[in-house]
């Protein structure tokens, strides 16, 4: 099932390193056919998502007075006991060092308003080639309740939030474009592969500390596919000490 496995990919890249395991999670313990029978609701699938996070429960809420929260808890509730739903711990989401627009809370939130809007998100970017046009895929604005609110119940001054480009960028970087590959080689159509790779050439380096070390080193990087290359190289051959398996370690050794 190409966009169940899809759906699961994508949640763990939207919650990003801090959230990644629990975005994981979420989404298996909530499938995308359950959220696909509520897709024209955007107010029930913000229910499922944040309940089934266990940022609805009885003790995350009781001191609450906020109606939105209120009604949230008690359509998930009603949902929960619907589809047999068994949520999540509140305590399983990380919210420390990291920016509140990067709370699981709001990145919860963004992720209603995405299945909301696209439906069979795999299959349309299976047939879209245009990078900006992927990119518009994942444009989204929050209702008026997140304009001032980072976490439920707790007011916060007014502020739009949406995806970021950097952020859009990641996406399309450690999900599209690995999806897009491993598709075209499941079924054996070379065009999926040559749009994957050339998605990467596309997309502008990302910025990180491990690309900023290789950049002081004197390596350049010109595109996605650069940093990619450099952040595989690090992961496999220079963190477990693999100089000797590395075609650039080896060359550094024999040349003391």
């Amino acid at each position: 099932n190409w966009e169940e496995t899809f759906y699961r990919f994508l949640a763990r890249n939207f919650g990003a390193k801090q959230n990644s395991t629990a975005f994981e999670a979420l989404a298996k313990c909530l499938p995308l056919k359950i959220l696909s029978k509520h897709k024209n609701n955007l107010f029930q699938l913000e229910a499922l998502l944040l309940g089934q996070a266990g940022f609805l429960s009885e003790s995350e809420l009781q001191k609450t007075s906020d109606l939105h929260c209120l009604n949230l808890q008690k359509e998930y509730l009603f949902l929960s006991k619907k589809y047999q739903l068994i949520a999540l711990k509140a305590s399983s989401w990380q919210f420390g060092r990291m920016r509140p627009a990067n709370f699981p809370t709001i990145r919860l939130a963004q992720f209603a308003v995405l299945i909301y809007q696209s439906t069979h998100l795999f299959s349309k970017i299976l047939v879209e080639a245009d990078v900006n046009n992927l990119r518009n895929m994942f444009l989204i604005h929050l209702d008026a309740y997140w304009m001032n609110h980072y976490r439920l119940g707790e007011e916060s001054p007014k502020r739009r939030k949406s995806l970021g480009g950097g952020t859009v960028d990641l996406i399309l970087i450690n999900t599209i474009a690995p999806f897009l590959f491993i598709y075209g080689d499941y079924k054996g159509i070379e065009a999926y592969k040559e749009r994957a790779v050339r998605l990467l050439q596309i997309i502008k380096p990302e910025q990180n500390s491990i690309i900023a070390n290789w950049q002081n080193l004197g390596m350049a990087t010109n595109s996605a596919q650069d940093t990619q290359a450099l952040l595989q190289l690090k992961k496999k051959y220079c963190d477990p000490k693999r100089c000797l398996s590395c075609s650039i370690g080896h060359h550094i050794l024999k040349m003391r």
